[in-house]
C-alpha cells in the first residue's frame, strides 16, 4: 500500500497543530476525569456542613417550643382548671389567658398554644381554638393529620411529648409547619402549632434546591423551602436519589432533615468551564493555522527551490546549480547537492515505500447488576404501614417474606446453621398458615444443642414447601406437618412428615423430575455432591396416609 503523499507545507501544519493540541487534549481529559469528582466532593462537604447547621437550627427551634409546651403542661392553674372540667369564665378565664399568653410571649404571630381536656369540656387557645382539637366532635382515632390521634395510637404512648409534621392546615391566616403535643397529667393536652413563619429564612444558605423534613414514624415529609409541598414520599421524587441528599436526624426526635443539593449550579459551572475551554481551543487552532501557514511557507519555499533544482537534474540538465539561501542547514544541503552533481552525473536514486501495518481493537462489555434493596425497602414500607393500621397478618407476611427474600439474596456461603434453616422454614410456613388458616397446623422441634450445626443451604425449607404443595394442598380435612431435627451418635437426622395425599414410595430420582418433584431431586443431587456415600435420603409415602422424608447426614459443628 502506497503512503499518501503530502507536501512539506501540509506536514508542517499538521505537526504544529499536533504539538499545540496535545496539551489541550491532555488538560481537558484530566479536567473531565477529575474536575467533576473534585467538584462533587466539594459540594458534598459543603452540604454536610450546611445540613448540620440547619439541623442544629431546627433542633433549637423544636427545643424552644417543646419547653413552652412543658411550661404550659406543668402550670398549676392550668392543671386545676382541667381537673375542674368546667370551661373557665370571667376572672378565671382572664387569668388563664394571661398565663398562656405569658408562656407564648413574642411568639403569638409564629405559633399558637391550645389547651384541651380529655373530654373536650375545657378548651382555651392563644388564637381561635382549632376545631380539630375539639374532642367533643373530633374523636376519630385514625385521623393521620391530628396530632392527638397520632399520639394516642403511637407505640410510645407513655411518652410525655410528641411531635408531628402531618398537619399543614391554615389557622388564623398562617400555615402550620409542625405541632408539638404535651400530656398534662392524664387530664388533657397542651398543643403548640408552629407556623411556617417561625421557620428560619436562612435555611440551606442557597446551596440546597429544597430542604425536606421527614417524619420516620408515619413516613410523611414536608418541604421547609416550598411549604406548599407535603405528604407521602411520592410527592418528593428527589428523595429516591440518595447521591444528591445530605441527611441528618434531629436529636431527641423522630424527625430527619434531608437537604437536596442544587446540582444545576455545579453543572452550569462545569458547562461554562467547558465552553471557555472550547473557545480557547478554537481560538488556539485558528491562530496556530495562521502562524503555521506563514512559518511553513518560508521553510517550504527553500525546499521548493532545492527540489526544483533536483527536478531539472533529473530531466537531464546536468549544469544545475543550487544557490545558497543564508540558512546554514539549507546552504549545507545545496553545497552537498552541487558536489554530488559534479561527482555523479548519471546517478538516480530511487525511493521505496514501506507498507504500514494495521492494528485491531477490542471492546469490552459492561456488566449490570440489579440492586435488590428497592424490594427490601418496599417490604419495609408495607410492614410499617401494616403495623400502623393494625393489620397483623399483613405485617407478619411482610416480615417473613422479607426474611425469605433476604435469604435468597445473601447467598455468600454454601452452609447454614440448623437454627437459620428452621427459621427460614418457619417463615414460609407462617405465610402458608395465614393463607390457609386453621386447616394447616405445623410443629417444629429441634434440640437447643443443635442450633449451631452446619448443613447445606435450602434443605429443610424446600422439604416443607414440597410437603405443602404436593402433599397437603390437594387433601381435604386438617393438614398437619412435622419438622424434627435430632442427633443420633455422630449423625444428624432431619425428618419432615405430613398427613397429605402421599404417592408411590418406590419412585426413583428420574420419576421425581418427571412427576414435578424437582425440589426433592435437587436436594438429593446436592447432598450427593457434598457427602458422596456418607448420607442417606429416604422418602416413605403411602397414598392417602401422607409422606415422610428422612435425611441422615454426618455431624459437622461450626
Amino acid at each position: 500500500m502506497k503512503r499518501r503523499r503530502t507536501t512539506l507545507s501540509q506536514r508542517l501544519i499538521i505537526y504544529f497543530l499536533t504539538v499545540m493540541l496535545v496539551p489541550f487534549v491532555i488538560f481537558i481529559s484530566f479536567y473531565l476525569v477529575t474536575g467533576e469528582r473534585t467538584l462533587r466532593m466539594a459540594l458534598d462537604n459543603q452540604a454536610e456542613i450546611l445540613i448540620g447547621e440547619d439541623t442544629e437550627t431546627l433542633r433549637l427551634l423544636v427545643e424552644d417550643y417543646r419547653h413552652k409546651s412543658y411550661l404550659a403542661a406543668s402550670n398549676e392553674e392550668i392543671i386545676r382548671v382541667l381537673e375542674s372540667g368546667v370551661q373557665p369564665q370571667g376572672d378565671d378565664s382572664r387569668a388563664l389567658y394571661s398565663i398562656i399568653y405569658s408562656i407564648m410571649t413574642g411568639d403569638t404571630y409564629l405559633a399558637s398554644l391550645s389547651i384541651v381536656s380529655l373530654d373536650g369540656s375545657v378548651r382555651i387557645s392563644t388564637h381561635s381554638f382549632p376545631e380539630k382539637y375539639d374532642l367533643r366532635t373530633h374523636s376519630n382515632s385514625w385521623d393521620d393529620t391530628n396530632i392527638i390521634s397520632l399520639a394516642e395510637r403511637s407505640i410510645n404512648r407513655d411518652k410525655q411529648w410528641f411531635i408531628s409534621i402531618t398537619d399543614h392546615r391554615v389557622e388564623n391566616g398562617h400555615q402550620v409547619a409542625f405541632s408539638i403535643l404535651r400530656r398534662i397529667e392524664n387530664k388533657g393536652y397542651a398543643i403548640i402549632d408552629v407556623y411556617t413563619d417561625a421557620l428560619p429564612k436562612e435555611l440551606g444558605g442557597g446551596s440546597f434546591s429544597d430542604i425536606i423534613l421527614i417524619d420516620t414514624n408515619v413516613y410523611q415529609a414536608f418541604s421547609l423551602l416550598h411549604t406548599q409541598n407535603y405528604g407521602s414520599f411520592s410527592v418528593f421524587p428527589e428523595l429516591s436519589n440518595t447521591e444528591n441528599l445530605a441527611v441528618r436526624p434531629i436529636p431527641g426526635t423522630d424527625l430527619v432533615v434531608a437537604g437536596v443539593m442544587n446540582m444545576d449550579m455545579a453543572e452550569s459551572s462545569l458547562r461554562s468551564s467547558l465552553f471557555l475551554f472550547s473557545i480557547s481551543l478554537g481560538a488556539g487552532i485558528f491562530i496556530s493555522i495562521l502562524l503555521t501557514f506563514f512559518f511553513s511557507r518560508s521553510i517550504s519555499k527553500r525546499f521548493t527551490m532545492i527540489s526544483g533544482g533536483m527536478k531539472r537534474f533529473e530531466q537531464g540538465d546536468f549544469n544545475t546549480k543550487l544557490e545558497t539561501t543564508g540558512i546554514l542547514e539549507f546552504d549545507r544541503l545545496s553545497i552537498a547537492f552541487n558536489t554530488m552533481v559534479k561527482r555523479i552525473e548519471m546517478l538516480i536514486e530511487r525511493q521505496r515505500e514501506e507498507e504500514a501495518k494495521t492494528a485491531e481493537a477490542e471492546r469490552k462489555a459492561l456488566e449490570s447488576q440489579m440492586n435488590p434493596h428497592f424490594l427490601f425497602n418496599t417490604l419495609s414500607t408495607v410492614k410499617a404501614l401494616a403495623r400502623l393500621h393494625g393489620e397483623e397478618q399483613i405485617y407478619t407476611i411482610a416480615v417473613r417474606l422479607g426474611k425469605l427474600l433476604r435469604y435468597s439474596v445473601n447467598n455468600h456461603t454454601s452452609d447454614d446453621t440448623i437454627k437459620e434453616s428452621l427459621d427460614l422454614a418457619e417463615s414460609y410456613l407462617m405465610i402458608q398458615k395465614i393463607r390457609f388458616g386453621e386447616r394447616l397446623s405445623y410443629t417444629i422441634h429441634s434440640e437447643k444443642s443443635l442450633d449451631d450445626i452446619l448443613i447445606p443451604r435450602l434443605i429443610i425449607q424446600p422439604l416443607a414447601e414440597n410437603a405443602v404443595i404436593h402433599g397437603l394442598e390437594g387433601k381435604t380435612g386438617d393438614w398437619k406437618l412435622l419438622i424434627d431435627v435430632s442427633r443420633k451418635g455422630n449423625n444428624l437426622i432431619i425428618k419432615v412428615e405430613d398427613n397429605g395425599m402421599g404417592f408411590n414410595s418406590s419412585i426413583t430420582p428420574e420419576k421425581l423430575v418427571e412427576e414435578g418433584h424437582t425440589g426433592l431431586y435437587n436436594i438429593r443431587r446436592r447432598l450427593e455432591l457434598r457427602y458422596g456415600n456418607e448420607f442417606s435420603f429416604d422418602i416413605n409415602s403411602e397414598i392417602g396416609k401422607g409422606t415422610t422424608a428422612l435425611i441422615i447426614l454426618p455431624l459437622r459443628e461450626s
